[in-house]
């Protein structure tokens, strides 16, 4: 049985009004008749640009996705799905949000690699979440990661009941 966990709501505004505004700049800085003209080639670049970021923006926050299968739990990111057993799994509730991203992708809806961490432990977590904060950290062989349920104690009943100890 798979059964398909909701993910938190990104809900920086302005953040997200400033990615997608970037490909508009692109967009604009290559059709408007500001100046000189830039040559064509260079103007089907820019375009082509633009149209691959809008894509990426709205293809990534979808790739994302949890799920509680009979195996484990179910990851699904851009590069592709895994799962981790249950018996592999430590799990706890959070306080603390992602820092700096290090080395990734950092796009609304769509936190995916390693992120400075102030809480305790190592300075370094992977982000698997669809938000900044509001997560629960899942620690599977030995590495730590921060996911974002839309509701972490439901989250983390739901791992419980399959056997999953807190972290």
């Amino acid at each position: 049985m798979r059964q398909s966990v909701p993910l938190a709501r990104h809900s920086s505004a302005w953040l997200t009004a400033l990615t997608w505004l970037t490909p508009l700049v692109l967009l604009g800085a290559a059709w408007l008749p500001v100046g000189d003209p830039m040559p064509l080639p260079v103007r089907l670049l820019f375009t082509l640009m633009a149209a691959g970021l809008l894509a990426l923006f709205i293809w990534l926050p979808r790739r994302l996705g949890y799920a509680l299968t009979d195996e484990g739990l179910e990851i699904r990111r851009a590069s592709g799905t895994f799962v981790w057993p249950y018996r592999d799994l430590r799990a706890s509730a959070t306080p603390h949000a992602l820092g700096v991203k290090q080395g990734g992708v950092n796009a609304p809806g769509y936190f995916s690699g390693a992120f400075a961490w102030p809480g305790e432990g190592p300075n370094t977590i992977l982000a698997l979440s669809s938000s900044p904060r509001g997560g629960v950290l899942v620690t599977s062989q030995g590495r730590r990661y921060f996911l974002t349920p839309a509701d972490p104690d439901a989250f983390l009943r739901e791992l419980r009941a399959r056997g999953v100890p807190d972290a």
